[in-house]
């Protein structure tokens, strides 16, 4: 597939499989028409985007977003940052609660109205670790042979909140356990199809998510498991990957439903604070 040309920046291929490093591009000034519609089509193509020696204060931040989509954080049930609501602060440390993020997955996707994506940027970080790993749904899918392509096709996975680790960290807050009730009570499965079309490239990609999908629809146990497992082991091949190492004023913004993606949490018990707006 050819890609597009751009005017406002470079974009500078990360690996084969996924990801751009942009270049001359100040995401804190303002971008005009053409420099937007130029990011949304680096996303499409590049599915995830990364910026080096940025500063977004809380606003900025849900503007970006708002580029892409609409911005509306704290679906996920993290804090959010006192200077914005719509900001979730994503913070690790010493006794606090472990968000199971180190695990390949695709944000919130036991919504029914899946997020679009997601810009995240580096507040705190420690000495060494805590990088991010993305995984190319679209470089799964091209890894498939024909005959098991041709057998996920129309099926579906049942996603849910159950099948994750906020159930625990929910209960071990205040009032924790009614509040897991409630959630559980609004937040039914849903399901989601497992083979879908990319709207602007036309790119069919693997949709499973390991943190939330309990099984694949219409099929015995036994089936659904080999099934996910199979997939689930073609995001973990390296050929599929792009792995960022956070640096201070880093920003990546990410298509949520075409890729994986993977906490490393190598860096415990240091401090890791990172601040997301969700599109």
């Amino acid at each position: 597939m050819s890609l597009p040309t751009f005017t406002r920046f470079r974009a500078e291929r990360y690996t084969p499989a996924i990801g751009a490093l942009i270049h001359d591009l100040d995401l804190s000034a303002p971008l005009d028409d053409t420099a937007q519609q130029e990011l949304r089509t680096a996303l499409a193509h590049f599915a995830v985007l990364f910026f080096r020696r940025q500063t977004l204060d809380a606003q900025r931040q849900v503007e970006i977003a708002s580029i892409f989509g609409t911005a509306d954080g704290g679906k996920a049930y993290f804090p959010t940052s006192a200077d914005n609501p719509i900001v979730e602060v994503l913070e690790t440390r010493p006794g606090g609660p472990r968000y199971t993020t180190d695990q390949w997955h695709q944000d919130l996707s036991y919504l029914a109205d899946l997020p679009a994506g997601a810009v995240l940027q580096a507040v705190e970080l420690p000495e060494a670790g805590g990088d991010t790993i993305w995984a190319s749904g679209r470089a799964v899918y091209q890894a498939l042979d024909a005959n098991l392509a041709a057998r996920l096709e129309g099926l579906t996975a049942t996603h849910s909140i159950e099948h994750s680790g906020w159930p625990e960290i929910l209960r071990s807050q205040p009032d924790g356990e009614a509040r897991y009730r409630q959630i559980r009570n609004e937040q039914v499965p849903v399901s989601h199809p497992l083979i879908r079309t990319h709207p602007v490239t036309g790119e069919k990609y693997v949709f499973t998510n390991p943190k939330y999908v309990e099984r694949i629809n219409g099929l015995t146990r036994g089936e659904s498991d080999w099934l996910l497992a199979r997939l689930h082991a073609l995001y973990e091949r390296p050929e599929a990957q792009a792995r960022l190492r956070w640096e201070y004023g880093t920003v990546a913004i990410w298509d949520n439903l075409t890729t994986s993606h993977y906490a490393v949490a190598d860096y415990l018990p240091a401090y890791r604070r990172m601040h997301r707006v969700t599109f």
